[in-house]
């Protein structure tokens, strides 16, 4: 008598499962975390054996250590990564880190390290995706940086022979002090005072003069140059004294000898000069690159002093910005030197965004100085409930408008 079987398996499970051992097992097989499969990758991707043959592969790239990164299934990241990219680069990384550098570069600072790095190989030093020159010039404008006559490390494209990429503890990223790094190409320059009509420039900063990318003139002095500079009469602000570095007059009053209509604004309210801030902190006393002989950006200068709102600024969960300060234009709602109204305004809290945003002048919550702030005891403006130097909400509101946001005053709903 034949004894059937109790169940039998379909022919189609017998053939999933096939499946599954011959794609799953080789990769099982004395496997370890981030080894990889020896094969199963380039087994889809071909393409990719060119790739890890070069010279300066990523190291787990080259060994086929692909889930070293990436995962085999599924991922809510791009590409299968198996965390967000900065995250996953500094894993590994984590030299990479600020070790307690001020200035980041922005690439570096919002994680997004393959916006230079090839995260497979390029056929470059360190991955780059491009040359030195094009990688830099793809970000910053090249006709501003190369224009005339051009400072031979930029015109190498070298531009790391001055800057460091990722942080640095001195403005522009440089990589050593302005004094010292022009030092170390020319070391001779300080002594050359018949260059400097005969004052001497030892220990000057090269860059109060000198440009380090180009400039229309000679020598690299920069484009833009105060007028008593550019006639060559340093002896209206300088006297012979020390070598030539001592000052006529200290502090703004030095400045305010030629600059009378400037001195009613610094009388103000709200003055920008005081505790150790005046018109040198702002302005270059010789040249200049920008208008107005500012020494730098905006917003380099800004939040240079104001650490505070730089750490907002430069926040990545801050998202939500108010536009001029994604320009970095500070003076579009801040006078620079002095003001009736707080902060700087140049009409107040409430008038300064209501000269743009028309529409809020009738805004329905009660603003103004016949509203209280609660908490502050402060009359209601659009700052009690915006963040316009950074949010991570929409509209840069300081808390979410859902509820949140509401409940910081209305403590009873």
């Amino acid at each position: 008598m034949s004894m059937k079987p109790c169940w039998s398996i379909p022919l189609w499970v017998v053939v999933f499962a096939a499946l599954v051992l011959w794609v799953f097992v080789p990769w099982a097989s004395g496997a370890r975390p981030g080894a990889g499969p020896p094969e199963g990758c380039v087994s889809c991707h071909p393409g990719l054996k060119a790739e890890m043959a070069q010279a300066d592969a990523h190291e787990p790239f080259r060994k086929q250590k692909c889930d070293g990164c990436h995962t085999v299934h599924a991922s809510k990241y791009g590409h299968l990564l198996k965390a967000e990219p900065r995250e996953l680069c500094l894993r590994c990384h984590d030299g990479g880190g600020r070790g307690g550098d001020d200035i980041v570069h922005s690439p570096y600072g919002s994680g997004d390290c393959m916006k230079c790095h090839d995260p497979h190989s390029s056929g470059r030093k360190k991955m780059l995706v491009a040359k030195q020159d094009e990688l830099c010039f793809g970000c910053h404008d090249k006709d501003r940086i190369a224009n005339g006559k051009i400072h031979a490390p930029v015109r190498k494209g070298s531009c790391l022979s001055c800057h460091k990429a990722h942080t640095s503890q001195n403005e522009g990223l440089l990589s050593k002090q302005r004094v010292a790094l022009c030092k170390g190409c020319h070391p001779d320059a300080g002594t050359k005072a018949g260059a400097h009509r005969g004052y001497s420039v030892a220990d000057a900063d090269c860059m109060s003069c000198h440009s380090p990318h180009s400039s229309q003139r000679k020598a690299l002095v920069m484009d833009a140059s105060h007028e008593p500079f550019k006639r060559g009469q340093c002896s209206a602000c300088h006297t012979k004294a020390a070598g030539g570095g001592a000052l006529k007059e200290q502090g703004a009053q030095l400045c305010l000898r030629c600059h009378e209509d400037e001195a009613e604004s610094f009388r103000k309210t709200v003055s920008h000069t005081g505790q150790g801030v005046y018109c040198l902190n702002c302005h270059g006393p010789h040249a200049s690159e920008r208008d107005k002989l500012r020494r730098s950006s905006e917003t380099r200068m800004c939040l240079g002093c104001h650490t505070d709102t730089a750490e907002l600024v430069r926040d990545p969960r801050a998202s939500y910005k108010h536009p001029l300060v994604k320009e970095g234009r500070c003076t579009g709602c801040h006078t620079p030197h002095g003001s009736d109204q707080p902060h700087l305004f140049e009409k107040g809290e409430i008038g300064g965004c209501t000269n743009c945003h028309e529409r809020h002048a009738q805004f329905t919550h009660p603003i103004g100085e016949d509203t209280v702030d609660p908490r502050s005891k402060r009359d209601i403006s659009c700052i009690t409930c915006h963040n316009l130097m950074g949010s991570p909400y929409p509209y840069a509101l300081r808390f979410d408008r859902k509820k949140a946001l509401c409940l910081q005053c209305h403590k009873g709903y």
